[in-house]
């Protein structure tokens, strides 16, 4: 009966150290994807900005007039 007992506790322990590892790694990447997370919002926000300048170009009255001079010659 002993050796049951000594095979439970290897066992539990084998057991443990696996859902230790497996909670740390977890840990470590939601750490990760939060900065993935961060440069996604930050290119975003580039983006948008690109976006607007461009809007302001295509909207522009004297941009528009360009335009259409180049396409009459």
């Amino acid at each position: 009966m002993e050796f049951f007992k000594w095979a439970a506790v290897i066992v539990f322990l084998v057991m443990s150290a696996e859902v230790i590892k497996y909670y740390l790694k977890t840990k470590h990447d939601k750490g990760s994807s939060d900065e993935k997370v961060d440069a996604q919002n930050e290119r975003i926000n580039k983006l948008e900005e690109r976006i607007r300048t461009l809007e302001k170009i295509i909207t522009d009255p004297s941009e528009t007039l360009r335009r259409e001079i180049d396409q009459l010659k």
